[in-house]
């Protein structure tokens, strides 16, 4: 590729300095040269001129002038294995903005300079290492199966390693897994994709029930479960089964669906109960006639027959309803 170059005379000094000189440039020779390369490799997240450009002279008088120079920064490096450019004519910007004179400088910049940020590229093995250490942490027990390295993984060549940080389900079975690079002078996230089995302590039926049964603490035991196995509307929590009713056959070590069970009745509809009425320190009670029926902590509807009155009460015991401030 052919490239153009910039080359010239310039003076310079640092105008924090007081020992500017202020001969005219044609009166000294030029003792600092900057040669800039066309292709080069950072490390830093700042790209510096010396990065960019060799920087010589045989004065001694200039070492402090060069250690500024070298230190310049010309802006962001780019991420881990990727490249920028950037223009030659900028640098000369840069040293302007930088608080420098164009002083008794030879320099010589290609028009463009491409700069490529260094990187190690994180294998497989390493990646999965870090996601079986984040899951041994995890309170509930998720089984890697597979986790898909589609892309390189490039990361500062600095870094430590890799760790896990996040993991979300996508859905039964799929993860998101969301990693970062440990230390160094740059931080780098990337996220992946994992298959895994995600177990969970579901309650199962201990034995075989029958239809119509009411099911005790014995009925039922906690199991193990693959998450994937689990479907919309499988009951997760023992008191949502113990003492209900079961409205269908279910085998052993079979998962209670929410259709399969339901509350029993404490008060059934036509029935006759005692209305609690509660505001405050007051008590009041009165006798109403239940409109439906309804299992504890239930709430059914209420015909006051004092008043005839319709309300809203909540089940408490047999015979027995709470309405609340009216």
């Amino acid at each position: 590729m052919n490239r153009w170059w910039m080359v010239g005379v310039i003076i310079f000094s640092c105008l924090s300095s007081e020992r500017v000189n202020a001969e005219p440039a044609a009166n000294r020779p030029a003792s600092i040269h900057i040669q800039g390369r066309a292709d080069v490799i950072v490390t830093e997240p700042t790209i510096r001129l010396g990065d960019v450009a060799h920087i010589e002279s045989a004065a001694v008088s200039d070492d402090e002038t060069m250690v500024h120079l070298r230190g310049l920064s010309l802006g962001k490096s780019p991420r881990a294995g990727e490249s920028a450019i950037i223009d030659g004519a900028k640098i000369l910007e840069k040293m302007q903005d930088g608080g420098f004179k164009l002083d008794s400088v030879l320099y010589s910049f290609p028009r463009q300079i491409k700069v490529t940020r260094a990187y190690r590229e994180v294998s497989s093995e390493e990646l999965e290492k870090a996601l079986k250490s984040f899951l041994i942490s995890q309170e509930k027990r998720i089984d890697l199966k597979q986790l898909v390295v589609d892309r390189p993984v490039k990361i500062p060549t600095d870094s430590f390693g890799v760790e896990v940080v996040g993991l979300q389900a996508v859905r039964p079975g799929h993860f998101g897994v969301d990693y970062r690079s440990i230390a160094g002078s740059e931080e780098s996230r990337f996220q992946m994709k994992a298959f895994a089995d995600e177990w969970r302590l579901m309650p199962v039926a201990a034995k075989p029930l029958k239809r119509g049964g009411v099911i005790s603490a014995s009925d039922v035991q906690l199991n193990q479960v693959n998450g994937t196995a689990v479907g919309r509307g499988i009951i997760e929590e023992l008191g949502e089964i113990v003492g209900k009713n079961l409205t269908r056959d279910v085998g052993q070590g079979e998962m209670f669906h929410v259709g399969s069970v339901e509350t029993l009745p404490v008060i059934a509809t036509g029935s006759r109960v005692s209305m609690l009425y509660r505001h405050g320190r007051l008590e009041a009670t009165a006798v109403g006639v239940a409109l439906e029926a309804g299992g504890a902590q239930q709430e059914i509807k209420v015909r006051n027959e004092s008043s005839k009155k319709i309300v809203v009460a909540r089940v408490v015991d047999t015979g027995l309803v709470e309405v609340g401030a009216q």
